[in-house]
């Protein structure tokens, strides 16, 4: 297929490879609805890893409270009691802040590869093991994982990705994922899936809405990460954080 064209995936309007040279017909608004989306679909696991991070303190807690209705107190397993709320809460509190960058990144933060790619793995791993997918995450295995890269590039971009080729996908199977060296500046993530089954998905609620290629492509041209997809495989191009890659020049990449 020639740069440029367009393949439909299952009534899904895909770029082809290559076809992310030139500036997909987007603007800010669609970049702004598509993190929106995005973010409605991994609100209950944000809900989920905050409520997490904050349940060890309310055990200790309690643990304390029983132990302060004692007659014979041991003040050295209070003081230690206490110690413990103070450092969970600590943590608690990083882990949120943490959470809440989903929602408002930092500008210019950057994470290794690989962790990244583990943490957006994290975040669908529950919803995907409901729908009948197996999660297959090799990219730690490269070189290229300790390659610094945008955090908002990663969570937004590879994130939706994920999402999009799970709902277009009419059987579950195995995601295989893995990074690689590729033409460019960058490492690039490859997304596979295998042994897809024909059998029906499971019942369950349905999300928020379906993420669609076009939200995909609006994420990427803002995020400055070219990309190539089928019906079974997409591959993001990340840029090293030592580029100085903007919208502007992703726009005029040369085919």
């Amino acid at each position: 297929m020639e740069n440029g064209a367009h393949e439909s995936i299952h009534g899904i309007v895909c770029n082809a490879a290559g076809a992310s040279a030139h500036a997909p017909a987007t603007n800010g608004r669609d970049a702004e609805a598509a993190r929106y989306a995005l973010l409605r679909r991994l609100g209950p696991a944000i809900r989920h890893n905050m409520a997490g991070a904050l349940q060890p303190i309310a055990m200790v807690a309690s643990m304390l409270e029983r132990r302060l209705q004692k007659p014979d107190m041991d003040r050295q397993v209070l003081n230690k009691n206490a110690g413990d709320i103070v450092s969970l809460s600590r943590e608690a509190a990083a882990a949120c802040v943490d959470l809440m960058s989903w929602i408002a990144p930092k500008d210019k933060q950057t994470i290794a590869l690989g962790t990244g790619i583990a943490e957006c793995v994290g975040m669908v791993a529950t919803e995907f093991s409901f729908k009948g997918y197996t999660i297959v995450n090799k990219s730690k295995e490269s070189p290229e994982a300790e390659t610094r890269v945008s955090s908002s590039a990663i969570r937004n971009v590879f994130s939706a990705a994920l999402l999009a080729l799970t709902d277009a996908a009419p059987f579950p199977g195995t995601l295989l994922i893995r990074v690689e060296g590729c033409d460019g500046d960058g490492p690039c993530i490859v997304i596979e899936l295998q042994d897809a089954q024909s059998a029906q998905m499971p019942a369950g609620s349905p999300p928020y809405r379906k993420l669609a290629w076009s939200d995909v492509e609006a994420l990427a041209f803002e995020e400055s990460m070219p990309l190539s997809c089928s019906a079974t495989r997409v591959t993001l191009q990340c840029a090293n954080i030592t580029d100085n890659t903007s919208s502007e020049a992703f726009a005029n990449t040369p085919a």
